[in-house]
């Protein structure tokens, strides 16, 4: 092949050679699960950086929505949120309920007036799927985080 001639050893055939090929392919396999794994981690934790920035915008929706409401009432709501309030119902719709399952939502009123503030929390569990390799590996690592995201703003509608 190629103008090289190659002499085997006496009784040696070309099947020793491409029996080869089939180490290569174990030898990739292996080494791919690994790159998987060693990419799916980072991948995992920017999906919690994600689902907490995602409750961040929900709960500044849902306190834009407040400080806008004529009469906002106080309230509390579980995922999937089947309420009237439409504060929670709108902050709920910005949630991912497959990344935050059970989060509680909750809008609150404080101060008098002419300083009346409306509070929206989102509050939920993140659950890792990667990081449980880990213990694999013999590492302790924690299996959730906790993602606790408010927002206060000044009710528009004060008639001090």
């Amino acid at each position: 092949m190629f103008g090289i001639d190659y002499d085997l050893p006496a009784g040696a055939s070309a099947t020793r050679i491409s029996s080869n090929r089939g180490q290569a392919a174990v030898e990739f396999t292996l080494a791919f699960i690994l790159l998987l794994i060693i990419a799916f981690i980072p991948a995992d934790f920017g999906l919690a950086f994600y689902t907490g920035q995602l409750a961040l915008n929900a709960s500044r929706e849902g306190a834009r929505i407040a400080a806008a409401e004529k009469t906002p009432a106080a309230a509390n709501c579980t995922m999937p949120c089947s309420t009237s309030n439409t504060v929670l119902l709108a902050t709920s719709k910005r949630l991912s309920s497959a990344l935050l399952p059970n989060a509680q939502i909750s809008l609150s009123l404080t101060g008098t007036c002419p300083l009346q503030m409306v509070t929206v929390s989102v509050s939920g569990t993140y659950n890792f799927f990667y990081y449980k390799i880990f213990r694999l590996l013999g590492r302790t690592t924690p299996d959730t985080t906790n993602i606790v995201r408010s927002t206060t703003m000044r009710w528009e509608h004060q008639g001090c």
